[in-house]
């Protein structure tokens, strides 16, 4: 049985007494009509037939009295009509109150909206993504994916609150959403898990035990669909990795390397942030001071800072603040006086509770004004009030699991572009950013695409019969004298092999994999070419050419 049929046997068994009480309150009349004798215009006796019978309870039924046809009734006739009224209007008034009570069914309205949903997703028509949760991070990343427009998607939350503010979104195109439980099994079946057409189940709830469930099952309906967890215990990201999830969003360990990173190098880290949403510009928020720091945090993420300013060789004081402390934090100067506060050149405040972050930072700022203050954010709406605290680096929690996610899906090379020019010398790391900022600006569009049918057409099918290098696509290509504004930032052959910042001879290869950091403009240009055929015959040659000119017509 499907699960419409279910909802139909759901209907059919709660209203299986209403309906044989108004089934009988209607056959019984219809019947005794048929058999009691009635008199005709001649006075003669006759018999009403069903279809009268039936004609005049149902008029009867409903309390609308069209009057006696087809002639005027006997006296036992009109008992009989008095006797269905009397049984009918209690037998519709039952009726009607059974549905309404159904309609107002948590069970039953379940059912209607999960097949409603089921539908809706049945009939997306192309690649879509899972979305578990709508949390403040769920929500940053269907912006981002909905900017592109190259997935559906599809959202799966517990809350009803959220769902309703999903649905208020309007968002075009429309995103099917449901309220249930995402560890289901039979929740994921109906959200497409098993679906050709889904690409990306990504969970980030806040718990983690839920999160590796929802990856566990969903894993088991599909092995071959990409998943995306948040982990934020421990073990939580070994778990998830063992059982099959394909990224681990560690937001601890991504806010710990990019301290690490900001320590090693400004460049370093502000070509981190620009890779996760950021510009190219260094400020002065992207030095941090050498000196003495103060860690305030607990569990995990006070363990993973410490083990970064470790490896840095930075002199720190760690504060193991629990949210029991909370008033000695938030009024206690001596607390940090004691640890040393007017001597610390960096607070970091990052505990799990915004309001002893804030707490932290203003008691902070009133003993050591000059103090560099780094602050972990865990809920979105608090960002202006570190920023009125004058919060020199912020780190929000949701944002960045969001642009994580966002990196997987999207542009997956920019881990490998990270892992890459983080082995860079300083030289190299400056040169590196000003090549982008030179070339393109300050703030580029990073953009990863493929040589393809799909995506560069004409491209691929040149690269299968003469040579194409970057150099010949982005310098000069209409001859004006003016380059694209496109710097490639790494270039991934179809075998795997990653070149990273690749030299202008390079030559294109079909199934390549390209990652570049552009403007709009320069964008929809280099799209022209790749895509038309006569284009990039004029880019490459300098030529127009002729039907009988290009590549595979020799």
């Amino acid at each position: 049985m499907n699960k419409t049929e279910a909802s139909i046997w759901l209907f059919l068994r709660k209203m299986r007494t209403p309906l044989i009480v108004l089934n009988l309150a209607h056959a019984i009349p219809v019947i005794l009509l048929t058999l009691v004798p009635g008199i005709d215009a001649q006075g003669n006796a006759a018999h009403l037939s069903f279809f009268d019978a039936m004609y005049i309870v149902g008029y009867t039924a409903t309390t609308i009295g069209f009057g006696e046809i087809p002639y005027p009734f006997t006296y036992p006739q009109r008992i009989v009509v008095l006797l269905t009224i009397y049984a009918t209007v209690p037998a519709w008034i039952y009726a009607l109150g059974s549905i309404i009570a159904l309609l107002q069914e948590k069970t039953f309205i379940y059912a209607i909206k999960m097949n409603t949903f089921r539908r809706k997703v049945r009939h997306l028509g192309q690649d879509f993504i899972i979305i578990c949760g709508y949390t403040d991070a769920g929500k940053l990343l269907i912006d981002k994916l909905n900017q592109d427009n190259l997935y559906r998607i599809v959202v799966i939350d517990k809350s009803i609150e959220k769902i309703e503010s999903l649905i208020s979104e309007l968002y075009m195109p429309s995103i099917p959403a449901i309220v249930a439980d995402a560890s289901m099994t039979d929740v994921l079946r109906s959200s497409g898990v098993q679906s050709p057409n889904c690409k990306f189940l990504i969970t980030l709830f806040d718990d983690d035990q839920l999160n590796l469930k929802i990856s566990v099952r969903a894993r088991i309906l599909n092995e071959h669909l990409k998943i995306i967890a948040r982990s934020g215990v421990k073990h939580g990201g070994e778990n998830l990795a063992n059982i099959g999830v394909d990224h681990v969003i560690d937001i601890f360990s991504i806010i710990a390397r990019r301290i690490d990173f900001a320590l090693k190098s400004p460049y370093l880290f502000n070509l981190l942030s620009w890779v996760q949403g950021g510009n190219l510009h260094v400020s002065k928020s992207d030095i941090l001071p050498m000196g003495k720091y103060i860690v305030c945090s607990k569990g995990r993420f006070g363990k993973t800072l410490q083990n970064t300013l470790d490896k840095n060789g930075i002199d720190y004081t760690y504060l193991d603040i629990n949210k029991e402390v909370h008033e000695k934090v938030s009024s206690d100067q001596d607390f940090f006086l004691q640890a040393g506060i007017e001597e610390a050149s960096c607070i970091i405040a990052g505990t799990n509770d915004d309001a002893i972050n804030l707490s932290i930072i203003a008691t902070a700022r009133t003993l050591n004004p000059r103090i560099f203050a780094i602050v972990r954010e865990n809920e979105l709406e608090e960002k202006s009030l570190f920023s009125h605290l004058r919060v020199d680096k912020i780190f929000i929690v949701d944002q960045i699991a969001a642009l994580d996610g966002y990196n997987y899906i999207d542009r997956p090379m920019t881990f490998e572009f990270i892992e890459g020019i983080s082995d860079f010398t300083k030289e190299k790391l400056v040169d590196t950013l000003l090549l982008i900022t030179d070339k393109v600006n300050k703030r580029p569009a990073l953009i990863e695409m493929s040589v393809d049918q799909n995506h560069m057409y004409a491209l691929h099918r040149f690269v299968r019969h003469t040579p194409v290098t970057i150099k010949q696509l982005l310098n000069n290509p209409y001859r004006d004298g003016n380059d694209l504004e496109i710097v490639i930032l790494g270039l991934k052959r179809a075998d795997g092999t990653f070149i990273l910042i690749p030299a202008l001879d390079t030559p294109l290869q079909a199934d390549d994999h390209i990652l570049f950091a552009t403007t709009r403009p320069s964008l929809e240009q280099f799209k022209t070419i790749v895509n038309h055929y006569y284009e990039l015959y004029y880019v490459i040659h300098g030529t127009e050419a002729q039907r009988f000119m290009l590549p595979w017509s020799k």
